[in-house]
């Protein structure tokens, strides 16, 4: 086994992050998207072409491409939800680019070991 310094510094925080945030908050794998929409009453403003904002949260579900409506008393927790996912994935990127770093350091270490 490894001992802790094994890992640099800013990869070892950034693990550490990671760790912290994935059993203490929720996350949605997906985005969101503003698309305007029609309510369909008749003297409503958007019958007139001034659309209602609407937000929808765009996820795969199985093989397919989900939209789903966003209703505004939820609009803030979604947001947490899917940003909590987005700094899930950049910390992932960041654990992936020091793992290549060392896995190309061992690279070029073997094969300055062959005979």
């Amino acid at each position: 086994m490894r001992y802790r310094g094994y890992r640099a510094a800013k990869e070892r925080q950034v693990r550490s992050r990671l760790a912290k945030l994935l059993p203490q908050k929720p996350l949605l794998i997906g985005s969101l998207v503003s698309m305007p929409r029609v309510c369909g009453k008749p003297g409503c403003k958007c019958a007139r072409g001034e659309l209602h904002p609407g937000l929808y949260l765009s996820l795969r579900v199985g093989e397919k491409r989900k939209m789903i409506h966003v209703p505004q008393s939820l609009e803030a927790k979604v947001r947490q939800w899917v940003g909590t996912y987005q700094e899930v994935w950049r910390l992932l990127e960041k654990i992936s680019e020091a793992c290549y770093q060392r896995f190309f350091q061992e690279k070029q270490r073997a094969k300055g070991k062959r005979p």
